[in-house]
Order: C-alpha cells, then sequence, then structure tokens
C-alpha cells in the first residue's frame, strides 16, 4: 500500500445534516436536510499549507426540502437539483430558478451525459455540436431530455420494470440503469433494452451469477468507467462488464465490506464502506489506500474528490504521481508502479517512457534476485538491457573481469533517482553504517541527500548480490534463461554491425574514446563500429561461457560460426577443459591460423589423444587457400614426413581452395620430399582436374620414365623383387597408356631426352604420334620382336576415323622386306601379313617389294583374297550404280506426272497478279508464281515438299 491521496478535512461539524454535495472548478456545493444550498470557494494547499475553504453564500429557501443530488451543466451554464421529488434547473452564476421540470414529478435519480456530435440535422448536416443529456428516473419510467447547444430540442420517456435505483451514462446512446433486484442496459436511440443479471447473483470471480436466496440485498452501485467498462456491485462483490453486457475481467472485486457508495477518480476507485474508505488501483484492482472516515456516505468523484457524512466533509487530494510511483518502487511494490505508471498521461509525468523503462528494470533485477530468471530475463530482454548489465549479475564464471565493472556501472544506473534497493530498515542500517544520519529513523530517511541514498544503494545491493548466490541447479537455471537472452542479443547485435558496415555514414567513434553511458541495441543513431563491437565480443564470450556451464557441446557450433568471442578470455576456457578442436575453431574464426597450426601439430605429434596423427593438420591446411600458400607448405611438411601418401590430400582434395593453390609451386615442393608425390599430384590434376596444359603432361611423362629408370637400377643393384616389379609393370603401363590417351603432350620434347637403346616401346608411341609410322613399325619388329603388336599398330592406325593411314600395312611390309638397318629379310612374317590384310595395300607396290626369288604358289592366298575383294567391290559398284539409276527413273516419272491448270483466276501469291499467259514456275510442293518472281518468293517461303 502507498498514499495516493492527501485527506484533509473541509467542512466540519456543519449545523445540518448533509445530504448532497457536488464540486467544480474551486466550488463546492453542499445541500442539506432543510433544503438550504451552501457555496463554498475552496483553495487548494501550497506545500504544507492546510485546505482553506471559504463560505460564500447560502441559499436557505433553495428548496423545500431536503436536496438530494446536485449537478451541473457546464455547457449551457446551469445548476440540476433533485428536490422536492422535481428535477429543477438553476442559473450556475445566480442560483436562481430556471425552470422546474414539471415531467420529473415524483424523480428519485437523475444522470447527466455532455458530448460533442456531428449533427445530423438537414440544415445544419455535418456540424459539431454541444449536446447535453439529462436522464430522470421517475417511478418506474425513464425520462430524457436534451440539449443541442444551449437549446432545449426534446424529452424522450421509456417504461422501465421497476424503480430505478442507480444511474449512469455508459455511452451518448446507452444507459445503465440498476433496479431493485437487477441490472439493464437501454439504448435511448430504439428503447431496446438488455437486462445483465441480478445484484444477488453476483460473485467475485464475474462468471458466476448464482442467486443468494433470502441475503438483504445492497441498493445496486452503477460506476462508469474509462474504455467501455461499468463496474456493477452487489454487496461486498464488484464485476466488470463492456457495453455489451458480457464481463471484461476474469476476476472481480471483493471488497472488505459493503459499499455504500462508488466512485472513479482518475486512476483509482474508491469505495464508501461501514467503517472506512478502501482506495484501490483500477487496473490491478489492489488495495492501495485506506482511509478511516467515519460514518462516510456520499462521494463527489471525478477530478474533485470529496466524501461527507453527515456534518462533515473531507478533500482527497492526489499526491504527485511521481511521488507515489518513487514510494511504490522503494517498498518494492514493482507490478503496482509498473501499473499506476502505464495508467497516467504522458503530460503527467515527466518523461513516463524512461520512467517506466527504468521501474521495470528494477522490477526484473528484483525478480532475478529472488531467482525468477525466466520471468527476469524476459523483461531485460524487452527493454533491450544493455548485456553489460545483466551480465553482471551473474557470478565470474560468466561475468569474467567485466563483472565489477558492469555491476558498477549497472549501479549507478538504477541510482540516478532513489527509486530502489530495499525496505527502508535496510537502507537505515546501511545508512547508519556511513555515519550520515543519526537521531529518529523515519525523519532520517527521508532527509537521505540522493548521493549518500546512492551509496547505500549500491551497499544493499552488493550485500543482496552476496547474498544471492548462484550455484548447482540454481545457477545452470539462471544461465539457461541467460543463454536465451544472449542469444536474442546476438541476433540484434548482427542486424546492426550489417546495419553499420553497409552505411559508413554513421560516425564513429575512435577506439577508447570515454563514453558516458552505454548504449542500447535499439538506437541504431547512438552505436558506433567500436561500441558494437565491444558489445558483441561481450555477448558472444559469455554465451560460450554459459555453453560450458549448461551444455559444451554447444561450444563448437558457435565457435564454427562467424562470432566475437574474446580469444584470450576463450582460449583459456577451452585450454583448461582441454577442448581443442573447439580451440582450433576459434583460432580459424579469428584468423589465427599459425596458432591453430601449431597447436595441431603438438596434439599430432603426441603419442595419444583424439587429435593425434596427421588428419586434422590436413584438414585445416585444405581450408587455407592460395592466400596463406607459404603457410600451408611450412606445416605441410611434417605431415608429409609422418605420412607422405595421406599428406598429399593437403593438395589433391576436391576442396574449392585446394584447386586454387599455384601448380608450379606444388610441384617444386614436392619435388623436395619425392618423385612419386609429383606423379601423384601431376596425375591428380590431369586426370581428375582436367589440365590440358603440355608441360604438366610432358612432366608426368618423364616422371614415369624416371621412375622406370630408378626401379630398373635397384633391380640391377639389389635384384628383383616381387614389390619392385609390380611397381616396374603398374609404372610402365601407366606410362603406355597415358602416350595413348594424351594429347596434350610434346612427343618431340619427350624423344629429345630419351636414349636410343632404352624404352622401346614408349619411343614407338612417340613416333606415331609424330606420324613417323615406319620407324615405330621397325621397333616393333626389330626391336621388340613382336609381330602381332606390330599388325595390331596398322589396325590402330588403318581404321582411325579422325586420322586413317591407308599406307600403313604397305610401311610395315617395307619394314619386312626393306629393313633400313641392315637387319635380316623378314620373308614369313611379310607373307603372313599379305595374306592376312592384302586388300588393305596397293598390290603392285607390294609385289614391287617382293624379292625375286618368291615362288607363285606362296602367293596365293594373297592374291586370292585381293581378287576376290575386288570383284566383290566391282559388283557393289554396280548394284549401287543400277539402284541410283532406277531411284532417278522413279523421281523423272513422279515429276512428268504432274499436271498444274492455269485459269484466269489462278494469282501469283508472290506479286498478287494474274499468272495468264506468262511464263510460270512450279515449285516442288505445288506454287505456282511468275517466272520472274521465283527467286524472291523462294528466299522467304519453304518450297520444298
Amino acid at each position: 500500500m502507498h498514499d495516493a491521496f492527501k485527506v484533509s478535512v473541509a467542512l466540519d461539524k456543519f449545523q445540518h445534516k448533509i445530504e448532497s454535495i457536488f464540486a467544480y472548478g474551486d466550488k463546492l456545493l453542499v445541500g442539506t436536510q432543510t433544503g438550504a444550498l451552501s457555496v463554498y470557494e475552496v483553495h487548494d494547499p501550497i506545500g504544507d499549507e492546510p485546505l482553506a475553504v471559504t463560505l460564500t453564500e447560502t441559499f436557505k429557501n433553495f428548496a423545500r426540502s431536503k436536496i438530494d443530488q446536485l449537478d451541473i451543466i457546464k455547457e449551457i451554464g446551469v445548476l440540476v437539483s433533485l428536490a422536492d421529488s422535481h428535477v429543477s434547473i438553476f442559473d450556475l452564476n445566480t442560483f436562481q430558478l430556471q425552470r422546474q421540470l414539471t415531467k420529473t414529478r415524483g424523480a428519485n435519480i437523475f444522470s447527466i451525459d455532455t458530448k460533442i456530435e456531428i449533427s445530423e440535422d438537414e440544415g445544419s448536416k455535418g456540424i459539431p455540436m454541444i449536446v447535453t443529456r439529462l436522464a430522470v428516473g421517475v417511478r418506474r419510467k425513464l425520462i430524457i431530455f436534451t440539449w443541442k447547444d444551449s437549446d432545449f430540442t426534446d424529452t424522450k420517456e421509456f417504461p422501465i420494470a421497476d424503480r430505478i435505483r442507480a444511474m449512469a451514462w455508459v455511452s451518448p446512446q446507452k444507459l445503465c440503469l440498476g433496479l431493485s433486484n437487477e441490472y439493464a442496459l437501454i439504448d435511448i436511440t430504439s428503447g431496446n433494452t438488455i437486462d445483465l443479471f441480478s445484484p444477488s447473483s453476483v460473485t467475485s470471480s464475474g462468471t458466476s451469477y448464482i442467486s443468494f436466496i433470502g441475503t438483504k440485498v445492497n441498493k445496486p452501485l452503477v460506476t462508469k468507467l474509462p474504455h467501455e467498462e461499468i463496474l456493477l456491485a452487489k454487496d461486498n462483490v464488484s464485476i466488470f462488464v463492456g457495453l455489451d453486457g458480457n464481463p471484461t475481467r476474469k476476476v472481480g472485486i471483493d471488497w472488505s465490506g459493503m459499499p455504500e457508495e462508488i466512485g472513479y477518480s482518475y486512476p483509482y476507485l474508491i469505495a464508501i464502506l461501514p467503517k472506512h474508505v478502501e482506495v484501490r488501483n483500477l487496473a490491478t484492482q489492489t488495495l492501495v489506500q485506506t482511509v478511516e472516515l467515519p460514518q462516510a456516505r456520499l462521494i463527489n468523484a471525478g477530478k474533485y474528490l470529496y466524501i461527507a457524512n453527515n456534518s462533515t466533509v473531507w478533500r482527497f487530494i492526489p499526491y504527485s504521481y511521481e511521488k507515489q510511483i518513487d514510494q511504490l518502487v522503494e517498498q518494492l511494490e514493482y507490478e503496482e508502479a509498473i501499473s499506476l505508471t502505464k495508467q497516467i498521461e504522458p503530460i503527467l509525468l515527466d518523461d513516463k517512457d524512461a520512467k517506466l523503462k527504468q521501474i521495470r528494470n528494477l522490477f526484473a533485477h528484483h525478480l532475478f534476485r529472488q531467482q525468477k530468471f525466466d520471468t527476469a530475463i524476459t523483461i531485460f530482454q524487452e527493454l533491450e538491457t544493455d548485456p553489460a548489465e545483466v551480465i553482471a549479475l551473474y557470478p565470474p564464471s560468466i561475468s569474467g573481469e567485466s563483472d565489477s565493472e558492469g555491476d558498477q556501472e549497472s549501479i549507478e544506473k538504477l541510482t540516478e533517482k532513489p527509486l530502489e534497493n530495499g525496505t527502508k530498515s535496510h537502507q537505515l542500517s546501511v545508512v547508519k553504517e556511513l555515519g550520515s544520519i543519526t537521531g529518529d529513523d523515519s525523519q532520517n530517511i527521508t532527509s537521505i541527500k540522493d548521493e549518500k541514498l546512492s551509496e547505500a544503494e549500491t551497499v544493499v545491493k552488493e550485500t543482496e548480490k552476496n547474498e544471492n548466490k548462484l550455484e548447482g541447479k540454481v545457477l545452470e537455471e539462471a544461465v539457461s534463461a541467460l543463454i536465451r537472452f544472449l542469444t536474442d542479443r546476438r541476433q540484434k547485435t548482427s542486424k546492426i554491425l550489417h546495419h553499420l558496415q553497409s552505411n559508413r555514414s554513421v560516425s564513429s567513434t575512435p577506439p577508447g574514446s570515454p563514453s558516458s553511458h552505454r548504449p542500447s541495441l535499439n538506437s541504431l543513431s547512438s552505436l558506433d563500429m567500436h561500441q558494437i563491437m565491444k558489445t558483441a565480443a561481450l555477448v558472444d564470450t559469455s554465451l560460450l561461457k554459459s555453453y560450458m556451464i549448461i551444455n559444451d557441446a554447444l561450444v563448437g557450433p558457435l565457435l564454427r560460426v562467424p562470432n566475437h568471442c574474446n580469444v584470450e578470455e576463450s582460449e583459456g576456457l577451452l585450454l583448461e577443459r582441454k577442448k581443442y578442436k573447439e580451440l582450433v575453431d576459434l583460432y580459424h574464426g579469428k584468423g589465427l591460423h599459425r596458432k591453430s597450426l601449431e597447436l595441431l601439430k603438438m596434439l599430432g605429434q603426441s603419442s595419444e589423444g583424439p587429435m593425434k596423427g596427421t588428419l586434422h593438420t590436413i584438414l585445416y591446411l585444405q581450408k587455407l587457400g592460395p592466400d596463406h600458400f607459404d603457410l600451408i607448405l611450412e606445416f605441410a611438411s611434417w605431415v608429409l614426413e609422418t605420412d607422405p601418401e595421406e599428406g598429399m590430400e593437403i593438395f589433391i582434395d576436391d576442396h574449392l581452395e585446394v584447386q586454387k593453390l599455384p601448380r608450379d609451386q606444388v610441384l617444386k615442393y614436392l619435388e623436395q620430399f619425392s618423385p612419386d608425390l609429383c606423379i601423384i599430384f601431376l596425375e591428380h590434376i590431369i586426370y581428375g582436374l582436367g589440365d590440358q596444359t603440355s608441360e604438366y603432361h610432358n612432366r608426368l611423362i618423364m616422371a614415369y620414365l624416371n621412375k622406370l629408370r630408378r626401379l630398373n637400377h635397384e633391380i640391377e643393384v639389389n635384384g628383383s623383387s616381387e614389390k619392385i616389379q609390380k611397381s616396374l609393370e603398374e609404372t610402365d603401363k601407366k606410362l603406355l597408356n597415358f602416350l595413348d590417351e594424351s594429347q596434350f603432350y610434346r612427343a618431340e620434347k619427350i624423344l629429345g631426352q630419351l636414349r636410343f637403346d632404352d624404352f622401346f616401346a614408349a619411343r614407338a608411341k612417340l613416333l606415331s604420334r609424330l606420324g613417323q609410322h615406319d620407324q615405330a613399325l621397325h621397333i616393333y619388329v626389330h626391336k621388340l620382336k613382336d609381330e602381332q603388336m606390330a599388325e595390331e599398330y596398322c589396325i590402330k592406325k588403318y581404321n582411325d576415323k579422325n586420322n586413317p593411314v591407308k599406307k600403313v600395312f604397305l610401311s610395315l611390309l617395307r619394314v619386312y622386306l626393306k629393313p633400313s638397318d641392315g637387319e635380316e629379310v623378314m620373308i614369313e612374317p611379310a607373307l603372313r601379313l599379305l595374306s592376312r590384310h592384302g586388300t588393305h595395300v596397293n598390290a603392285s607396290e607390294a609385289l614391287e617389294m617382293l624379292p625375286p626369288t618368291i615362288k607363285v604358289s606362296q602367293l596365293y592366298g594373297f592374291v586370292e583374297k585381293y581378287i576376290r575383294e575386288s570383284n566383290r567391290n566391282r559388283n557393289m559398284n554396280m548394284i549401287v550404280k543400277n539402284l541410283l539409276k532406277a531411284d532417278q527413273s522413279q523421281q523423272l516419272m513422279f515429276y512428268r506426272s504432274r499436271r498444274v491448270k492455269i485459269d484466269e483466276d489462278r494469282m501469283c501469291p508472290q506479286c498478287t497478279r494474274r499468272i495468264g499467259h506468262s511464263v510460270f514456275a512450279v515449285f516442288p510442293n505445288g506454287v505456282i508464281v511468275h517466272y520472274h518472281c521465283k527467286d524472291k518468293y523462294s528466299a522467304s517461303h519453304e518450297t520444298t515438299i
């Protein structure tokens, strides 16, 4: 509870019984049981001055009997009075009777409503005007009087089922009526009535209407509230309903007694109960203040709040809203303070938004100390609180070095005004320790200066922090909530960083420049790159620490994406937990590749551990790319020395960054280790990457040849082994296949580096590539002694689709019969060649090469096959000739059998003139044109059949 109103006695020991009161401006009207009207002038107190009330006029004969009700219609300057069972109109200035509304004879209640409405009259349609309506309850009917501007216009009457005991305008067209046993809404335009519920059926839940048979029925109470709500009461219960008659809130008000009267004075509900007056918050329904006023029974609510009994009138003067809010915060009643602040109009409170944000921030701190972490963090998140302030609430395992600094800054923020920090007694004890007060406790508390109070608050906050230690499951719960906050901050920070990086127009403060306060993340204009980077580092580092506590499996995913973790802090934590893989991810993300590779080398060369071996270094080096080529070569050395085959993955992986490495420099580097590694790399770039560079193709051939020489030399020195022999065969096979398949090596360069007495098969393929078939066949026949290989060579070249060599068999025959280096003439192979492939050589040239000693019988097979092939070719040619001739004859007959008819209507499609007797042309598709039009028509149309 707090003090919402200062209660002062306005009138005391009034000589006649007070029956009605009404206040407006500085005037207080009092109607008595004798019919006298007293007019008082009220002077609101300034500071500690007492309330001053002065009697200005008394009208003893204002009415013949008691004055039941008073009200004014300010817009037309009249006083409305209910006395002598009539409603009368008086001049507001002279209090002279203007008119007695005769239709109101027997009236017991009235209600006034004044609104600005748009005229719908034909002559003045669309013009705003002041419309005042006076509703009067007369026995069992309702009478409505209407004034437009200051002119009385009309009267309406509506029958009512019971006597009206309470009444209030809830809209310009609707009245809420309280009858003896029920409430009703009536529309004065249509006369329709909506029955609400019996006053005897109201419960505090506002949703259950069970009748209380046999209980005493109190008079109905109707109170119009803001936002189209109505408060209806029965006994000690009131519920909230809307203009449609349905409850607007799940819970109603359970008063501590049966209200005599209920009123609304912004922003509070005031109820007169049998023993006291209660003041409640309209939004939360919380009891705000209790005032002991004996036998109070009348209330004048609204801007000027007065309460009266038979002989005394009290004035309720509201304390400043600033003071009320500060008092609530001091009492740690944050929810009430927030509710009150939200209800206050901005014009009535200095910087309402900032005040509300400050209170909510204090509330979040309060909830955090009560270990309601989720709710506290949610508020911090909604307020977009500076992450440093939230992180400072946690122990050093989270807040680290920023703990004391961040906590002090948050304290400075929270103590700009004396709003927070525990109970008065707690504050008092702290201030006493500081030696700043003596004497009466309550008086000293109210006189503490702001700076001393700030010191007290600092001590209190530190004390509360020590008392609210976070450990065990409580710490885990708190950190889980923090992770939610940090994740949200991280997303927003990333967006702001992106904004700042793409809009360089935002001013930049040099690093290290002083800042009076930390900016909130919702104000881009208050941020520069240095500040936001500092905040991002704090958020990400704290998130890393939080993951370490809750679930360290989340550390890796955080470090593998772009982050702003502080390297030094994170490095120490990861090393302490032996999370080497995550540390490597951190280094990689920060571009600290040397530190990563040194760590990987140390771990890889160890004899145990999950990261021993070369694999992790290989995977890391594959990601670096040509920008870090020197670093790749430096740390690839120990990998290649340890495991050359696996180490080659650094240079031959399919990763895009690996493919971009400079190939010449890689080859030069690999030559330092082993020619075999060069072969692996060359095979990768040629076969795997499709490199067509002649130099690389030549280097691969020479690498194969050099390997063959080394293997042969090893066999000569150490003898042959199965492993060496297998390697020799595989290399030789690779060489020959490559010489056949590759189209990009320079054969003449390779030949220039070969000895004449070695690598005959390879030399033959190189000579073949240069078109020197006689020399290639000479090697197959006389060096390799392989007749079959020579014939296969001829067959391949003869049937080559791209470049067939038709005299290749003749070249082989020449090698057999006319060797160039004095070799022996090979008659038998030559005859076998003619027997098998004689049809592929020119017979006369072949016979000229044969020695005269050859018998005709030896040539039988060749001659027979040659003659048969010649006859077959001649017969086939004759068949083809006759078929073509027959086809030509058929086409000629087809065209000769075609006819066209030229009549007078036949038009040329090209020039659109008649063909008549002109020379014409007929296209295969039947189109007929003038002869001189045929070229133009053919150029622009499809004319074939």
